[in-house]
C-alpha cells in the first residue's frame, strides 16, 4: 500500500488521500508503538542523553595532493547493526536519500560531487516503494574532491561537512521498523596529511563548451498512448532536401488517433465554455516563427450539444520557419497539448503532455522531437495559453505608434511573463532563512539598532514542555473557535441527553468520545508525517487536508447529511447527531465515536492562540514526539468535554430535556448548513465554477436520496415499498450523486483571482518576488499566507483591512501587497518551503518587510491579529520611513 505514496508526487493529490488511509492508520498505529524516542546523535527532546546507541556516528577527514592545494574530503558513517542509510544516488519516490554538502567558507569549495567508495546494496524487491531501494550497511565512506583557497594554511584547516538523510532499522525479515532523520548534520573534518599518490579529479578545461540544449529523452516519433488517445509527432523536412538552412520552412505533425467509441475536441485558439477543446502551445527561440495548426480533416459538428470534434485519426500540421539569420548550431522549440477525450454520455479527465524539438541548423542530421514522461494538467496548458496570448498582446501594443508601453510597477502579477518570473527566481534561495522578529520583540530592537540575524540567535528555541502546554490549551480554546462551531449542537443535545442518566454510562460515552477524536488525530498525524518522514516532502497543518478537493469534498457531503438528518428529513437511527446516544440503553457508542472523529476533521482548518508555534515545533521533530505532541492535541479539544462526562453533576447546569430541543436542534441544522456553505466556498476556490456548479448538483441528487430514504425506509411502510424505495432508490440516487461529486473534485480552478481585502492591489507570490520587489524599487512588503480554508486568515483579513487607520498608514508607507495562496496543496510545495523560512508550519502567518531588509528585520505577526496589533508594526515602519529619510538627508549634507 506505500506505493500511494508516490502517486503523491505523481497525481498532486486526488483520491490519494482516500486510498492511503489504511497505509495512514498503520503509520499512526507503528509511530504510536514506537515509545522511545530518536536520536540522531543529540540530545532528545527531554534534555537528558539517550541511553540507546546512536544510530549513525560520522567522522570526517581529508589528504592533500603533495605538492599542490587539491585533495579529496571523505565522510564516514558508521552505522548501528541492523540498520541502513541509503545512497546519495537513491531515486525518487523511495526513502529519504543521503545529502552531503560542503558548509559555507572561505577556505575550501568543493571541486565535485560525493561518492561512495563501495557501491550501494540495490534492493528490488521491495513492494512498499515504485523504485529500487539504494543503501549502506555497517561502514560507508563518501568522499569528493577539494580545492584549498590561496593562503590558507592547510595543516591547520578545519571545516564541516553537512548531513542530510535518513537510517532506518530492518528486522531479520527485511521488514523496516523504524527510522530516524537526519537534519543539517555537521562534521569537522580534519587534515589527515599529505599524499603523493593521491588520485584527485582533474579540473575542468578553461575552454568554454557551448550545450546543447537540454531536452527529454523520451522519443515523440513513435506512438504514445495518452488518456483515451494515441499522440504521435514528427518533423517533415523542406522538400528534397537532407538538411536545414537558414530561411528553410519545415513542418511540425502532431497526431491524435482516439480510441474506439471516443472523440477528442477540436482545435480551438480560445476557450470554449464547458468544452475542454485541443489546445497547442508552442514556442521558438527568438525570431522562429511557427504557424497556427491546419487539421488534416474537418471535425465534425455536434449542434445538439455544442462542440466540435475528431472520431477518426486527425493530424494537426505547424508550419515553422527557420530565421534567415539564423547561424549553425542547435535549436529548440518547447510545445504543450492540452486535450480531453469523450462519448456524448461520459467524458476522461482533461489531460495534457509537454513535448521540446531540437533542430539542427547547418549542419547533417535531422529535426528530433522528445517527450517529457510525467503528463501535465489541462489547466496547466490553458495557463500557458493565456500567458501566450497576453505576451502577444504586450508585443502588438509596443510595435502600435502613439501607445506608451505600460509602467512595469502597474503590470498585474497575472500578467508577468516567464522571463520576469525567471528573473524573480534567480534572486531566491529558499535555504536561506527570513531574518524576522516577532511583533511582541520590537521594544527589544529599536529602528536603527538592529544587527542581521540578531532575532534567531536572541530568541529562546521553544522546549518540548511548552509545546505540550500549547498544544493542549491550543486544543480547548479551539472548541471555542468557528470551525469547530457546527458540531457543538451535537454536543449540546448529548449531554442534555445524559442529564440523569448512569453516570458510569455517561464517563463511557466521554471516553469513547474522546478515542474518536484521537483515532482521527492519529490517522491525520500519520498522513502528514509520512509525507514528511518518508517522502521527504514539505508539510503544514490544515494544506495537506483542506488543500486536497476530495477531502473538502467529503466534509461537504458529510455536514450536509447531518444537516438533513437534523432538519429532520431522514434519520438513520436517532444517535447519528447525538453525542452520548441513547445512554440507558447502553447504545449510541458508535455515534460517540463518529463524533469525536468528526470534531477532529472539521477542526483540521483551524488554528488559534497557542497554536502556531507549538504546531511548528511539532513538525520539525522526530515521529515519535510528534505523535505525542498531537495527542496532546486531541486531549485538550477532548477536556472541557471529558470533564463534563467524568463529573455528571456539571450536566445537570444544563436544561432539561424537552419540547425546546425541536427547535434547538433545527437551529442546529441551519448552523451546519452554513458550515456545507462555508466548505462549499472552499471547493469552488479549489475547482471553479465548473466543479462548485457540479458539487451543487451532486447535492441535489444527495437530498433527494435521504428524502426517500426518509420518507419510505422506517418499518411501518410495507416491506416491498421499503425495499424498493427506502433502500434500492436512494442508494441508486445517492450513487449518482457521489460520483458527480467525485467528477467534480477533478476540475482545477484556472481563473485568476485577484484579492481585494480592503480594495487593496493584492498581488501573486512567485519564489523571488519579494528580493526582486526589494532590490528593484525598495519599499514596505506585506506578506500574506493564506488559504480559502482558514477560518482565522479570513477573520484577521476582515478586521485589518477593514480599519480605516490601517489603511490610511499603509498608504501612507506606499506598501505592497503580496498574497501566498496555499489553498491547493498539490500547487502549493513552493510555497510551503517558504513558509518554514520563517520558522512556521501552520498558517495563519503575515510578515511585514522594510524596504532596507535586511538592515532592519521583518516582522512576524501569526494566529489572531486584530487590528492593535497590526497598527503597532505599521507604526514601527514609519518609524523606520522617518529612519531612512533622517540617513538620506544627512548624506546629502
Amino acid at each position: 500500500m506505500m506505493k500511494f505514496l508516490a502517486e503523491k508526487k505523481r497525481s498532486g493529490g486526488g483520491l490519494f488521500f482516500l486510498k492511503a488511509l489504511p497505509m495512514m492508520i498503520w503509520v499512526a498505529v507503528s509511530v504510536l508503538g514506537a515509545c522511545l524516542p530518536t536520536v540522531s546523535g543529540q540530545d532528545n527532546p527531554f534534555g537528558k542523553k539517550s541511553s540507546g546507541d546512536p544510530k549513525v556516528v560520522f567522522s570526517a577527514e581529508f589528504n592533500v595532493k603533495t605538492g599542490s592545494r587539491s585533495g579529496v574530503v571523505k565522510l564516514i558513517g558508521k552505522v548501528a547493526p541492523s540498520h541502513h542509510i541509503y545512497s546519495v544516488t537513491q531515486p525518487d519516490g523511495g526513502p529519504i536519500r543521503s545529502k552531503i554538502s560542503l558548509a559555507n567558507s572561505d577556505q575550501v569549495k568543493l571541486a565535485g560531487d560525493f561518492a561512495p567508495e563501495a557501491p550501494p546494496k540495490v534492493d528490488s524487491s521491495q513492494s512498499i516503494f515504485p523504485v529500487n531501494v539504494e543503501y549502506h550497511k555497517g561502514k560507508v565512506v563518501w568522499s569528493a574532491p577539494i580545492e584549498i583557497s590561496e593562503g590558507v594554511e592547510i595543516e591547520k584547516l578545519q571545516f564541516d561537512l553537512i548531513y542530510s538523510g535518513q537510517v532506518c532499522e530492518v528486522n531479520s525479515s527485511g521488514v523496516t521498523t523504524g527510522c530516524s532523520n537526519y537534519k543539517d548534520v555537521k562534521t569537522s573534518a580534519a587534515f589527515k596529511g599529505f599524499d603523493a599518490n593521491l588520485k584527485v579529479a582533474e579540473k575542468a578545461t578553461e575552454k568554454v563548451v557551448e550545450k546543447a540544449p537540454e531536452v527529454p529523452q523520451l522519443d515523440f516519433e513513435t506512438p504514445f498512448q495518452a488518456t483515451g488517445v494515441t499522440l504521435e509527432s514528427k518533423f517533415v523536412m523542406p522538400s528534397g532536401k537532407s538538411e536545414i538552412s537558414p530561411g528553410d520552412k519545415l513542418k511540425l505533425e502532431i497526431s491524435a488517433k482516439p480510441d474506439s467509441g471516443l472523440h477528442i475536441y477540436a482545435h480551438s485558439e480560445t476557450e470554449i465554455q464547458g468544452v475542454s477543446s485541443t489546445l497547442f502551445v508552442i514556442k521558438g527561440e527568438n525570431g522562429w516563427k511557427i504557424s497556427l495548426p491546419q487539421a488534416s480533416v474537418k471535425p465534425y459538428e455536434n449542434k445538439e450539444m455544442g462542440y466540435s470534434a475528431h472520431k477518426e485519426p486527425v493530424t494537426w500540421t505547424f508550419e515553422v520557419e527557420v530565421p534567415k539569420d539564423a547561424k549553425a548550431g542547435d535549436y529548440k522549440i518547447d510545445g504543450m497539448i492540452g486535450f480531453q477525450t469523450c462519448t456524448d454520455s461520459t467524458c476522461n479527465p482533461p489531460g495534457g503532455l509537454k513535448f521540446s524539438g531540437l533542430i539542427p541548423v547547418g549542419g547533417a542530421g535531422k529535426p528530433r522531437l522528445f517527450r517529457e514522461e510525467k503528463p501535465i494538467s489541462y489547466g496547466n496548458v490553458k495557463k500557458a495559453k493565456k500567458a501566450a496570448a497576453v505576451n502577444s498582446d504586450k508585443e502588438t501594443s509596443a510595435e502600435s505608434p502613439g501607445k506608451d508601453a505600460p509602467n512595469k510597477d502597474s503590470v498585474k502579477a497575472s500578467e508577468l511573463t516567464a522571463e520576469q518570473i525567471a528573473a524573480m527566481a534567480a534572486k531566491y534561495d529558499a535555504k536561506v532563512p527570513i531574518d524576522y522578529i516577532l511583533d511582541s520583540e520590537m521594544g527589544q530592537y529599536p529602528v536603527g539598532t538592529y544587527t542581521p540575524g540578531a532575532g534567531k540567535k536572541n530568541r529562546k528555541p521553544m522546549t518540548l514542555y511548552a509545546a505540550l502546554v500549547g498544544m493542549f490549551l491550543g486544543g480547548m480554546i479551539l472548541n471555542l473557535m468557528p470551525c469547530v462551531f457546527p458540531v457543538l449542537g451535537l454536543k449540546v443535545m448529548g449531554f442534555v441527553e445524559q442529564s440523569g442518566s448512569d453516570p458510569k454510562k455517561i464517563r463511557m460515552h466521554g471516553i469513547v468520545f474522546s478515542l474518536g477524536l484521537l483515532s482521527a488525530m492519529w490517522v491525520l498525524a500519520g498522513f502528514i508525517l509520512t509525507l514528511k518522514l518518508v517522502l521527504g516532502e514539505k508539510v503544514s497543518w490544515g494544506s495537506e487536508q483542506m488543500g486536497n478537493p476530495y477531502f473538502v469534498l467529503a466534509m461537504t457531503i458529510l455536514m450536509f447529511l447531518l444537516a438533513l438528518n437534523m432538519a429532520g428529513v431522514f434519520e438513520f437511527g436517532t444517535t447519528l447527531t447525538r453525542v452520548g446516544g441513547s445512554v440507558d440503553n447502553g447504545h449510541g457508542y458508535g455515534s460517540s465515536f463518529l463524533t469525536g472523529v468528526i470534531t477532529t476533521l472539521v477542526a483540521t482548518p483551524c488554528t488559534g492562540p497557542f497554536l502556531g508555534t507549538a504546531i511548528a515545533f511539532t513538525l520539525s521533530q522526530s515521529a515519535q514526539v510528534a505523535m505525542l505532541l498531537f495527542t496532546v492535541f486531541g486531549l485538550g479539544i477532548a477536556f472541557p468535554y471529558l470533564i463534563l462526562t467524568f463529573f455528571p453533576s456539571l450536566i445537570g447546569f444544563l436544561p432539561r430535556p424537552g419540547a425546546w430541543m425541536h427547535t434547538f436542534k433545527i437551529l442546529m441544522a441551519f448552523a451546519l448548513f452554513a458550515a456545507v456553505a462555508w466548505f462549499m466556498g472552499i471547493f469552488g476556490s479549489q475547482t471553479g465554477v465548473e466543479g462548485l456548479t457540479w458539487l451543487i448538483w451532486a447535492l441535489v441528487a444527495i437530498a433527494l436520496a435521504a428524502f426517500f430514504y426518509g420518507t419510505w425506509s422506517p418499518a411501518f411502510v410495507p416491506q416491498a415499498k421499503r425495499y424498493a424505495f427506502g433502500w434500492a432508490m436512494p442508494a441508486c440516487i445517492g450513487a449518482v450523486g457521489l460520483w458527480v461529486g467525485l467528477g467534480a473534485a477533478e476540475y482545477k480552478n484556472t481563473a485568476v483571482a485577484n484579492q481585494v481585502a480592503g480594495n487593496l492591489p493584492w498581488q501573486t507570490w512567485y519564489p523571488g518576488k519579494i528580493e526582486h520587489s526589494l532590490s528593484e524599487k525598495p519599499k514596505f512588503i506585506w506578506v500574506d499566507y493564506t488559504a480559502d480554508w482558514c477560518a482565522t486568515c479570513k477573520v484577521n483579513k476582515k478586521v485589518i483591512f477593514s480599519n480605516a487607520e490601517v489603511l490610511k498608514k499603509l498608504e501612507g508607507l506606499d506598501f505592497e501587497m503580496v498574497k501566498v495562496d496555499l489553498t491547493n496543496d498539490d500547487e502549493a510545495i513552493d510555497k510551503k518551503i517558504d513558509l518554514e523560512r520563517s520558522d512556521q508550519s501552520a498558517i495563519p502567518v503575515n510578515i511585514i518587510y522594510p524596504p532596507n531588509y535586511p538592515q532592519e528585520p521583518a516582522i512576524l505577526l501569526t494566529e489572531l491579529i486584530g487590528s492593535k496589533r497590526a497598527l503597532k508594526v505599521l507604526e514601527r515602519m514609519e518609524q523606520v520611513q522617518a529612519h531612512l529619510k533622517e540617513k538620506k538627508q544627512g548624506k546629502s549634507k
